[in-house]
């Protein structure tokens, strides 16, 4: 990348690039480590003691970690989301581009704003200077279901109110924009916020499949693909009142997510080939769905070392699906039609206790029940009518202390599945026991385990009892008769941490037991693509976070090499692929100045017999920071010649490749500016500590 000003980057590099730290941090235990200035709290033992902090600003727990951001990290973030970015957590893959928070090791992520569930736009719509700490679960306990967490906790605040608003598009091509809007406002024991974000995208795809028969006549179909258009946007509402008294906070959310897509991504053109024969294809999907949700929290402290807290939530889900495959020939023309029309209700309510002990140990427990009912009318070539029953009792309890260097904690949970579609019921019920090991040997190297048996129900879609046409030779079919899946996953990893350098080394081995996967069976002259308990799934990866500082904050370099392995074990099959992979960032900071580049390679992911290759990627922003607003020009995929995906189906009886491509993601130029308001002083919600969400509408699609 060039730049014309070198002496910005020869200030960079001369910015007193020698670290004058006292010592590292304590991993656990220790609560103050002197220091001129940058000061924060931390809990320990349930009292609240000052920490300053002058050396590395993470704090290793056992199940997390506690990170502060520094003046530069900051001052180089424009909104929330850039601020994740910019801290560069281990296994955490921040796109402010795309908008999204993955992990490299194909982990959900849950985001939380002082401990209630947030969505993407909400925390894009944080402000970087309102932010105390993070709290990265990245070992998460029994209480969080072992998902990976970020919590952001944030600043105290006093009376007032503050309103921003963020908007990026592209220069060239004017189909891609995200724009968020934001407000909250405070008086005496109450607040209230609402947030608005709208993301849109009008883009052009060309897709190509080669599909192999291997049935009683076997044929092979080539598709050249046209390019073919995709668009949706999806939009998003938040509006939030909390009352907060001395020990007791609650808060009401009401939350209403909306998604229009009239030309779906897996839309497409083409010219089919087979022998001497041609075909025209088209295959168009329009769908939306509609999701508002009303969320009731309490929390009541009896004392500082003792905590409740209630949640309450109520899910409506409403969704369309139509979709219609037409195939003409010279003398012939097929189609199959799908029309969708699907309802979800689900309550969900938890209740959750935590004491400490004494300083050095807690105990929590919990109960979460969640109640739903799907009604879904299928129509087109298939007419039926789905009702289903689902219900899932969760309950855990789980202890953890410290000796010394040393950490544990162990749990137990049981969990109970319930499904009953129109009588054909599934019933099941299995325990949850974990346990979680560090030792920190020294200021500068520790070791951390956590392991935990586990287990999941099939989704809704993929028990419905529904046969769905894709096109003249296949099907998809759900199974009413799959049976809930054990799961085993172990993690084990070594930190080294200096002041100017961090080296983790991670991995995990997790198995599935009889996990439902695809498998492609022939009946009738038709393929069907069919969902079944296959024998197991062993996933191995393996990563090195490397992250080093040459001139403090000013320079920030982060590699993550890693290493992905899949062995999936099916009925009639036996499928392994490993994939190698590489996340790097530079990210420079002087003055009000910031600049970062990013490099991901294709991330592979193998479930069944598919086989899916993400795209790569790079990017680079260069962006300028004033007090009240802000502005980032980024450059994506430069050097790409196309950018593309791909998946596989690796069947022996019925394999295919699609490959997908786009010319309106490469070489995009991008423009982010937005502004943030104060008006008098704010003051600080109570930390919430429960959070709950429905987003699974359980229609069975029968796209390709």
């Amino acid at each position: 990348m060039n730049i014309n000003n070198k002496s910005l980057l020869l200030a960079l590099l001369a910015m007193s690039c020698s670290p004058a730290f006292s010592r590292q941090l304590p991993l656990e235990g220790d609560s103050t480590v002197t220091a001129p200035q940058d000061t924060a709290f931390v809990k320990n033992g349930g009292q609240l003691s000052t920490l300053e902090v002058k050396a590395s600003r993470v704090i290793k727990k056992l199940d997390y970690q506690i990170l502060l951001p520094s003046n530069m990290q900051v001052k180089a973030s424009t909104n929330g989301l850039s601020l994740l970015r910019n801290m560069q957590l281990s296994r955490i893959v921040v796109n402010t581009i795309n908008n999204s928070v993955t992990t490299t090791t194909g982990d959900d992520v849950e985001l939380r704003i002082n401990g209630v569930k947030a969505t993407l736009a909400e925390v894009k719509a944080l402000r970087p200077d309102d932010v105390k700490k993070i709290e990265y679960h990245d070992t998460p306990t029994l209480r969080y279901n072992n998902a990976i967490v970020i919590d952001i906790l944030l600043k105290n605040r006093e009376q007032g109110g503050d309103f921003s608003t963020d908007i990026t598009n592209s220069f060239f091509n004017w189909g891609l924009g995200d724009y968020s809007m934001s407000g909250s406002y405070h008086k005496g024991k109450s607040s209230l916020k609402a947030v608005a974000n709208c993301e849109r995208r009008d883009l052009k795809w060309t897709r190509e499949n080669y599909e192999y028969y291997n049935g009683d006549t076997p044929h092979q179909n080539i598709e050249e693909g046209l390019p073919t258009k995709v668009k949706y946007s999806n939009m998003d509402f938040t509006l939030g009142y909390n009352y907060q008294a001395k020990k007791d906070n609650l808060s009401l959310t009401l939350r209403d997510s909306w998604s229009v897509m009239p030309n779906d991504v897996s839309d497409r053109k083409s010219i089919l080939k087979r022998d001497d024969m041609q075909f025209n294809i088209w295959d168009h999907t329009k769908s939306w769905n509609n999701s508002p949700s009303l969320d009731v929290y309490y929390q009541h402290d009896f004392n500082s070392d003792s905590h409740l807290y209630v949640d309450l939530l109520g899910t409506y889900i409403g969704s369309s699906y139509n979709r219609l495959f037409t195939q003409t020939g010279q003398n012939s023309k097929e189609q199959f039609a799908s029309d969708i029309d699907g309802k979800k209700y689900s309550l969900i309510g938890e209740v959750i206790y935590e004491q400490y002990l004494q300083k050095n140990s807690k105990l929590s427990m919990g109960v979460k029940q969640t109640q739903a009912y799907t009604k879904n009318q299928y129509g087109g070539t298939v007419d039926e009518l789905v009702k289903m029953n689902t219900s899932e009792t969760y309950a855990y309890s789980e202890f953890s202390s410290r000796v010394s260097n040393f950490n544990y904690a162990f749990g137990v949970g049981v969990m109970r599945t319930y499904n009953n579609q129109e009588g054909n019921k599934l019933d099941h019920t299995f325990f949850r026991p974990s346990l979680k090991l560090s030792y920190r040997a020294g200021d500068h190297l520790s070791f951390r385990y956590n392991g935990y048996l586990s287990g999941y129900a099939p989704s809704l879609s993929n028990l419905s009892d529904v046969t769905q046409d894709i096109d003249i030779y296949e099907s998809k079919r759900g199974n009413p008769n799959l049976k809930s899946v054990k799961f085993v996953s172990n993690d084990f990893s070594i930190n080294l941490s200096f002041p100017f350098m961090s080296v983790e080394w991670f991995t995990r081995y997790s198995y599935d037991d009889k996990p439902f996967m695809e498998e492609t069976l022939y009946e009738n002259g038709r393929y069907i693509r069919y969902i079944d308990n296959q024998k197991g799934f062993h996933r191995l990866h393996s990563q090195l976070d490397i992250q080093i500082k040459p001139c403090k904050d000013y320079l920030t370099i982060h590699l993550t090499p890693f290493v992905n392995r899949y062995i999936s074990y099916g009925n009639s099959y036996t499928h392994t692929h490993t994939n190698w992979g590489l996340n790097g960032s530079v990210l420079a900071v002087w003055k009000n100045w910031n600049l970062s580049a990013e490099i991901n390679t294709s991330y592979h992911s193998l479930w069944g017999e598919s086989l899916q290759k993400g795209e790569s990627g790079h990017n680079f922003a260069i962006g300028y920071n004033f007090n009240k607003w802000y502005w980032t020009v980024a450059l994506s995929n430069p050097f790409t010649k196309t950018y593309k995906q791909s998946v596989s189906n690796l069947s022996a009886l019925a394999p295919y490749e699609n490959k997908a491509y786009s010319n309106n993601l490469r070489r995009i130029l991008f423009l982010n500016v937005g502004i943030n308001l104060d008006f008098g002083k704010q003051k600080k919600a109570v930390d919430r500590r429960i959070n709950n969400s429905d987003t699974d509408a359980g229609i069975l699609t029968g796209s390709k």
